[in-house]
């Protein structure tokens, strides 16, 4: 099953939010969602994500402030193989 994550830097609280849609319906539908406080948590929740669905089944919703965002683009990289797009 191909799913899509969402990550988002938490604006008014310190972390990151993270989500994991099914992709390959008409009707996406909310798989998981969790709040991380520290990088080394969701790192290991990533590849958690990536053993249980195949990294080659994650695509990944690349927003203009995740693009830009090194830190979380490289942890996405190194743990589900995700290649951030050209501009």
């Amino acid at each position: 099953m191909v799913v899509l994550l969402v990550l988002e830097r938490a604006k008014e609280m310190a972390g990151v939010f993270a989500m994991v849609w099914t992709a390959s319906d008409d009707d996406p539908r909310l798989i998981e969602a969790r709040h991380f406080k520290g990088d080394a948590a969701l790192k290991v929740w990533l590849a958690g994500i990536g053993a249980r669905h195949g990294r080659e089944n994650i695509r990944v919703s690349w927003t203009e402030t995740l693009r830009s965002d090194d830190r979380l683009s490289a942890m996405l990289r190194d743990s589900v193989g995700a290649v951030t797009p050209l501009p």
